[in-house]
């Protein structure tokens, strides 16, 4: 470790400084250089991968919009190392410079390695296509949301109470990915026992035929009653099911909850909920009495 940072100061120690007026405008050539070919780059990797093109599938999208970023992302930093070695040619022997910094990298070699593997983590990633941009996912078992970024060493997942959950690519062990094909959205709807399962099972298919037809942005297939699902101790459960993408699940289940309790109440379906009964005193002792004047009536 000594050795290396002798070496950096008498690399330090020997920058030139003459001619410093030709070698600031080469230094602003290469900046200007920087721009338009970070431009001209982003603009090639635009047409390349561009997610907006016609017919593509929301899965394919997705996909595109992520290999564009991490494209970018290598780009970026390549150009920019490659201006900075050149820049520091100005002043300083580069290849000497870089063989003490090669030294260097062996020395912390070791430290680095969870760099490392994030870095090779977010490549298997993007390669193998585990996870885009716009996927739902639930990582740990514990986080989950949208994935918002698929950097070179993090990804960024947005929770759904609004949180930014950032992780190293190296980290990510279990993960499951909803957005590979449909995701169902699921609703369970309770009834009372009392209820006739045929009619409501009939009302749930004509308010199914209703939301196709009325929310074909949302509603890509028709949602189907799959039937009875449960029985719990005060009610009967019917489930409705339909295929959907992560960003409409949500959406598709609020709507479907919203119209059913819409249309049990207009047709008069009762739907259990905890209710509470008070015996008084008073109230046992009239009841005993109405029975006995009931019972006598009847005689």
């Amino acid at each position: 470790m000594e050795y290396i940072t002798t070496s950096f100061s008498s690399y330090i120690s020997q920058i030139d400084f003459s001619n410093l007026l030709h070698k600031c405008l080469i230094c602003g050539i290469v900046l200007i250089g920087v721009m338009i070919g970070l431009k001209i780059t982003f603009g090639v990797v635009d047409r390349i991968f561009d997610g907006e093109k016609a017919g593509l599938e929301a899965r394919d999208a997705r996909r595109i919009i992520t290999l564009n970023n991490v494209t970018k992302t290598a780009a970026r930093a390549s150009i920019w190392t490659l201006a900075g070695l050149i820049i520091l040619g100005q002043f300083i022997n580069v290849g000497s410079l870089l063989a003490v910094a090669g030294v260097g990298t062996l020395a912390i070699g070791f430290g680095a390695q969870g760099i490392v593997e994030d870095v090779m983590s977010g490549f298997v990633i993007v390669f193998e296509n585990q996870f885009s941009v716009g996927d739902y996912v639930i990582i740990d078992e514990t986080h989950y949301g949208i994935v918002e970024a698929i950097g070179i060493r993090t990804t960024s997942v947005r929770e759904f109470n609004g949180g930014l959950f950032i992780i190293h690519n190296g980290k990510i062990d279990r993960l499951i990915n909803y957005s590979k094909g449909h995701i169902k959205a699921i609703v369970d709807v309770g009834i009372a026992y009392e209820e006739n399962i045929a009619k409501v099972t009939e009302l749930l298919e004509e308010l199914c035929d209703d939301l196709h037809k009325n929310h074909e942005e949302l509603f890509k297939t028709r949602p189907e009653v799959q039937g009875v699902t449960r029985l719990d101790p005060s009610a009967v459960n019917i489930r409705v099911v339909c295929d959907e993408d992560a960003s409409t699940k949500f959406m598709a289940e609020n709507i479907l909850r919203q119209r059913i309790k819409e249309v049990f109440q207009e047709k008069g379906v009762e739907i259990p909920y905890n209710k509470s009964v008070i015996y008084t005193h008073e109230s046992i002792k009239d009841a005993g009495i109405k029975k006995e004047v009931e019972a006598k009536h009847g005689n």
